[in-house]
């Protein structure tokens, strides 16, 4: 897959993350020895790390911020970070019977990326540079094709074939 090509992404199950601490301007820390199949996400607030010019389109901005809230699998390794983390698109409320109807209700420690239609880009990315390019990539070619996306830019990498696959992700309007 071109790192350019965007497509659609339909996420039938959650995906839940255990909560981690954000690695500073890195969408994620450093790992050594890693199982195949860990899973990483960072959320980001769509005006930290994109800019709009109504002439010019969406452009990434020169750095990366903190994450609003990162997760991993446990394959990835890290000792989780207690806390309550803003979840893209992730339910608060209680279903009618009361019991939590998402799992990041019922552990504030976890990151949740609920079901839905999202935005799907994939390439590769190893600096916090390479990351920024994926995210203008992704902004520009959604707004090239008219796909409205909100909520946060997840960035999310998979290790795959021993090698890490890069990813970035926005759920689609109104999906």
């Amino acid at each position: 897959m071109r790192d350019s090509e965007l497509r659609i992404l339909r996420l039938h199950a959650p995906l839940i993350y255990t909560s981690v601490p954000t690695a500073g301007s890195r969408p994620f820390l450093p790992t050594d020895a890693v199982s195949e199949g860990a899973e990483e996400a960072a959320l980001y607030d769509p005006e930290s790390i994109v800019r709009f010019d109504p002439l010019d389109g969406p452009r990434a901005l020169p750095a990366l911020p903190d994450p609003a809230a990162a997760g991993s699998s446990s394959a990835a390794g890290y000792p989780s970070a207690p806390g309550a983390l803003p979840g893209a698109g992730r339910s608060r409320g209680a279903g009618a019977d009361g019991a939590a109807d998402s799992p990041a209700d019922a552990d504030p420690g976890v990151l949740c990326l609920e079901p839905g239609v999202y935005g799907f880009l994939q390439g590769t990315a190893d600096s916090p540079e390479d990351w920024l390019g994926l995210v203008e990539r992704f902004a520009r070619q959604a707004w090239w094709e008219r796909l409205d996306c909100e909520g946060p830019y997840i960035l999310r990498r998979v290790r795959e074939d021993g090698r890490w696959a890069a990813q970035v992700w926005r759920r689609r309007a109104g999906g």
